[in-house]
């Protein structure tokens, strides 16, 4: 048995804790370690979750505690948040670094051709295919799963991030034509 997994016995008493023991493992193990110390019981889940469903008392202790742990708890909280936010920029940071590496590159538009072709003719082979009735759950099954691939690589093309990639690059262009030339030092 593992912390997580008493998750919702724990959460019926003191639901503010309950998240915590679902959290990264140390903080999950930590937070464990602190409810078995204030129940008296050992520092296992098991210990803990049978102190709960056994002994009236054990709730209350748990209550008690979560009162007077109150600020730990919200820091807690705060930096599981924090950690579900830094893995969101991390995911934004390489999705940015993907497009910026591969921007002039033409993988990236074949691949989307290839893609949007070839959910094209599982469309076709769905609504027009000679073994139709045979098959139809294969092809829906694919459908599925293509459209996926489709959606990603047409946001790849059509997203903010790209549109602005592409208009910094216009202007620079045509910064470049506008600017006057530097008369030559020979003249």
């Amino acid at each position: 048995m593992d912390w997580k997994d008493i998750t919702s016995t724990v959460g019926t008493i003191a639901g503010a804790v309950a998240p915590l023991l679902g959290g990264p493992v140390g903080l999950a193990v930590s937070i464990g370690s602190q409810i078995a110390g204030a129940l008296g019981t050992d520092n296992t889940p098991e210990a803990v979750q049978a102190a709960l469903r056994k002994d009236p008392a054990a709730a209350l202790k748990l209550q008690e505690w979560a009162q007077q742990e109150r600020e730990q708890i919200r820091q807690g909280n705060i930096e599981l948040q924090r950690l579900a936010l830094d893995e969101y920029k991390s995911e934004l940071a390489d999705r940015q670094n993907a497009r910026s590496e591969h921007k002039e590159h033409w993988m990236p538009a074949t691949l989307t051709l290839v893609l949007l072709g070839l959910f094209a003719a599982v469309l076709w082979a769905l609504f027009y295919g000679p073994t139709i009735d045979n098959n139809r759950d294969l092809i829906v099954y694919l459908v599925g799963n293509l459209f996926t691939l489709v959606a990603g690589a047409v946001t790849y093309w059509v997203s903010s991030t790209k549109e602005s990639s592409d208009k910094d690059r216009v202007m620079g262009l045509l910064k470049q034509r506008t600017e006057p030339t530097p008369p030559s030092k020979g003249a």
